[in-house]
């Protein structure tokens, strides 16, 4: 008796599977290169129907045998539901009764497509269920020819439904089990003939069984079904969590196939958006929305991005409602860093490691603009034992080079301070602390020098009067005065 695993059908309710390109036929589709097998072990039970009519009208305005394999296919799968009795295994009794298990959808198949003379071979064997045991009982799927000794892999029962919280419901995308790619076939189906795995390297069912549980989103984001098989084949497939939300809005053309990644290692993320969605990848505050990705045409990006921070790597879509908000799809976890991953992140992003995150949130760019790039920014907080950074503006359309200012952010009460500048232009400066205008500059060689005894507590602030009409000073670093 052939029952199926019915559970894993839960777990694969929406995810299509097609084979990758073998060969390309008129219409588009794949198909793959097999002899004809003669299995002595395939028994179909004698029909007493004529299934003539009923193929013709099923495959009525085809084309060619691939229309009627998919044709055929389709009505079987949005026909016929599973028997959980158990009991219907003939073409003719499921035919009737609408119902059937396995071996009741392939012979009725098997029969509706034989007087349009298209060949099909059951293949019996055994498969996986959502918690990865292999069913004890077995299962029977199908390889039908849709031109001489070239065909498809298809599974009528998995594609026509499965049980949700303990009843069967049909699924809303039967195609999902239709022209299966070997490899993904092989990951939760094992066939009796080694000859029906139509892979490369046949595997032992001790290699199926110790294979890991194919996710549906892997497929569903367009993951490589011969890489994937070949990871798991080696017991290697280690992959980040995927989310739901993203069906038909990306497709997976090149990712980390890791679980957890390096920081200081660059990675390459290439995707192809199905949609005018936009798109992240972050690393805690690291990140690079839409606009920093490369447009490689037809939809497709693709970034290079180094992980500088121990908190994880997602890859996100930008939730339609919500606004700012990124809804995750992807998630890795972040290694334990050693010194050698800190020393590659601080060769590139210097104000990315631990000494630099420590005094806060640095506006790089900004401090970039005043003459302090970031491996000299990085020094001086070393050096001078930097707790916080005075808040630097860069917006406001002034451009200096800081020569010498406090670089801690909170300044002590009658503590003396020196402020020398390179301005660009010859604009009014001046240093602010609460009433208190200290502008009295020494300038020489285009550099200007002012020494300030803050004697307020508050803020504290380095200030350029604009040429806007009326006149206003506006600050540009902003220090905290204490006791």
């Amino acid at each position: 008796m052939k029952t199926i695993y019915l559970i894993l059908s839960v777990l694969l309710l929406s995810t299509p599977m097609m084979a990758q390109n073998q060969t390309t036929g008129d219409e588009g589709y794949t198909d793959i290169y097999k002899e004809y097998t003669d299995d002595p072990d395939m028994r179909i039970y004698t029909s007493y129907i004529d299934y003539t009519d009923l193929a013709t009208e099923i495959t009525a305005g085809c084309m060619n045998d691939y229309q009627r394999v998919k044709a055929i296919y389709e009505w079987v799968c949005k026909n016929i539901d599973y028997d959980l009795t158990l009991s219907i295994h003939r073409a003719d009794s499921c035919l009737a009764m609408r119902k059937g298990v396995c071996q009741a959808y392939c012979e009725l198949f098997y029969r509706i497509a034989q007087p349009l003379n298209i060949r099909v071979e059951l293949i019996d064997g055994y498969a996986k269920g959502i918690d990865g045991r292999i069913g004890r009982e077995g299962h029977t799927w199908l390889f039908a020819y849709t031109q001489e000794k070239r065909g498809i892999l298809l599974d009528p029962t998995w594609g026509a439904g499965g049980m949700v919280d303990g009843q069967y419901q049909k699924n809303a995308n039967c195609m999902m089990w239709f022209n299966v790619e070997p490899e993904w076939m092989m990951l939760t189906h094992y066939p009796n003939l080694e000859v029906y795995q139509l892979i490369d390297q046949p595997i032992t069912m001790r290699q199926f069984r110790d294979m890991p549980m194919p996710s549906p989103l892997w497929l569903e984001y367009g993951l490589d079904a011969k890489k994937l098989f070949k990871l798991a084949k080696d017991n290697a497939l280690a992959l980040p969590v995927f989310y739901n939300g993203g069906e038909n809005q990306f497709k997976i053309i090149d990712i980390p196939m890791s679980d957890s990644l390096t920081i200081g290692q660059d990675y390459t993320f290439r995707i192809q958006m199905l949609n005018d969605r936009e798109f992240v990848v972050r690393n805690n505050k690291d990140y690079n929305q839409t606009a920093d990705w490369k447009s490689e045409g037809n939809g497709v990006y693709s970034i290079s991005f180094m992980p500088c921070d121990t908190v994880r790597l997602t890859f996100g879509l930008k939730d339609r409602v919500r606004a700012n908000y990124w809804n995750t799809m992807l998630e890795y976890q972040i290694k334990p860093p050693t010194a050698d991953d800190w020393a590659r992140v601080e060769q590139k992003y210097p104000l990315r490691v631990p000494d630099a995150r420590a005094v806060g949130d640095i506006d790089g760019p900004a401090w970039e603009q005043a003459g302090y790039d970031g491996h000299r920014l990085l020094q001086v907080i070393r050096e001078q034992k930097v707790q916080e950074l005075p808040t630097i503006y860069s917006d406001q359309g002034q451009k200096f080079k800081i020569i010498e200012v406090p670089m801690n952010k909170q300044l002590k009460r009658n503590t003396e301070y020196v402020f020398r500048i390179k301005p660009e232009s010859g604009l009014e400066w001046a240093v602010v602390n609460g009433t208190e205008w200290f502008k009295n500059w020494q300038s020489a060689n285009g550099v200007y020098t002012l020494r300030v005894t803050p004697r307020k507590t508050g803020m504290i602030m380095l200030c350029v009067r604009m040429k806007e009409k009326p006149p206003k000073f506006v600050s540009c670093l902003l220090y905290d005065v204490t006791n």
